[in-house]
Protein backbone atom coordinates (compact mmCIF):
# COMPACT_ATOMS: atom_id res chain seq x y z
CA UNK A 1 0.00 0.00 0.00
CA UNK A 2 2.79 2.68 0.56
CA UNK A 3 4.75 1.49 -2.21
CA UNK A 4 1.71 2.48 -4.60
CA UNK A 5 1.28 5.89 -2.44
CA UNK A 6 5.25 6.47 -2.49
CA UNK A 7 5.26 5.62 -6.47
CA UNK A 8 2.27 8.14 -7.45
CA UNK A 9 4.47 10.71 -5.14
CA UNK A 10 7.13 10.39 -7.19
CA UNK A 11 5.47 10.39 -10.43
CA UNK A 12 4.00 13.68 -9.53
CA UNK A 13 6.99 15.05 -8.27
CA UNK A 14 8.61 14.03 -11.87
CA UNK A 15 5.94 15.46 -14.16
CA UNK A 16 6.06 18.92 -11.70
CA UNK A 17 9.95 18.68 -12.02
CA UNK A 18 10.01 18.23 -15.75
CA UNK A 19 7.85 21.32 -16.75
CA UNK A 20 10.51 23.42 -15.32
CA UNK A 21 12.36 25.42 -17.32
CA UNK A 22 14.84 28.46 -17.08
CA UNK A 23 14.81 31.15 -19.37
CA UNK A 24 17.97 33.81 -19.22
CA UNK A 25 17.96 37.56 -19.47
CA UNK A 26 19.77 37.56 -22.65
CA UNK A 27 16.56 35.31 -24.47
CA UNK A 28 12.49 35.18 -24.50
CA UNK A 29 10.75 31.99 -24.66
CA UNK A 30 8.07 31.71 -26.69
CA UNK A 31 5.37 29.02 -25.27
CA UNK A 32 3.02 27.18 -27.12
CA UNK A 33 0.13 24.66 -26.24
CA UNK A 34 -0.66 22.12 -29.27
CA UNK A 35 1.23 24.39 -31.75
CA UNK A 36 -0.54 27.56 -31.26
CA UNK A 37 1.00 30.57 -29.37
CA UNK A 38 -0.31 30.67 -25.71
CA UNK A 39 2.11 33.47 -24.11
CA UNK A 40 5.67 34.87 -23.98
CA UNK A 41 8.03 33.53 -20.60
CA UNK A 42 10.05 36.21 -19.20
CA UNK A 43 13.58 35.56 -17.68
CA UNK A 44 13.60 33.57 -14.94
CA UNK A 45 11.75 30.22 -13.40
CA UNK A 46 8.74 28.83 -15.67
CA UNK A 47 6.29 25.94 -15.17
CA UNK A 48 4.99 24.95 -18.88
CA UNK A 49 2.78 21.94 -18.49
CA UNK A 50 4.81 18.85 -19.81
CA UNK A 51 3.83 17.16 -23.33
CA UNK A 52 1.21 19.57 -24.25
CA UNK A 53 3.13 23.26 -23.48
CA UNK A 54 6.20 23.65 -25.83
CA UNK A 55 9.15 26.43 -25.05
CA UNK A 56 10.89 27.81 -27.74
CA UNK A 57 14.11 30.35 -26.74
CA UNK A 58 14.56 33.50 -28.57
CA UNK A 59 17.52 35.67 -28.72
CA UNK A 60 17.23 39.30 -28.07
CA UNK A 61 20.42 40.25 -27.78
CA UNK A 62 21.44 43.10 -30.30
CA UNK A 63 24.02 42.52 -32.89
CA UNK A 64 26.17 44.99 -33.85
CA UNK A 65 27.00 45.73 -38.06
CA UNK A 66 29.65 47.26 -39.97
CA UNK A 67 27.55 50.10 -42.05
CA UNK A 68 29.37 51.36 -44.91
CA UNK A 69 29.27 55.54 -45.05
CA UNK A 70 26.85 56.43 -47.99
CA UNK A 71 27.90 58.81 -50.68
CA UNK A 72 25.85 61.89 -50.94
CA UNK A 73 24.83 62.30 -54.87
CA UNK A 74 26.14 65.75 -56.12
CA UNK A 75 22.95 66.07 -58.31
CA UNK A 76 20.81 66.82 -56.00
CA UNK A 77 22.62 69.42 -53.81
CA UNK A 78 23.76 71.61 -56.97
CA UNK A 79 22.03 74.30 -58.86
CA UNK A 80 21.14 74.29 -62.19
CA UNK A 81 23.21 77.09 -64.11
CA UNK A 82 20.27 78.04 -65.80
CA UNK A 83 16.60 77.74 -64.47
CA UNK A 84 15.13 77.99 -67.62
CA UNK A 85 17.04 75.14 -69.60
CA UNK A 86 16.09 72.93 -66.69
CA UNK A 87 12.95 73.23 -66.85
CA UNK A 88 12.75 72.85 -71.00
CA UNK A 89 10.91 76.22 -71.23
Amino acid sequence: MYYVFGAAIALVLVVFLSGLRVVKPTTRGLIERLGKYRRFARAGLNWITPVIDRLYKISITEIMVNAEPQEWIGLLRERPAEPKTSVGV
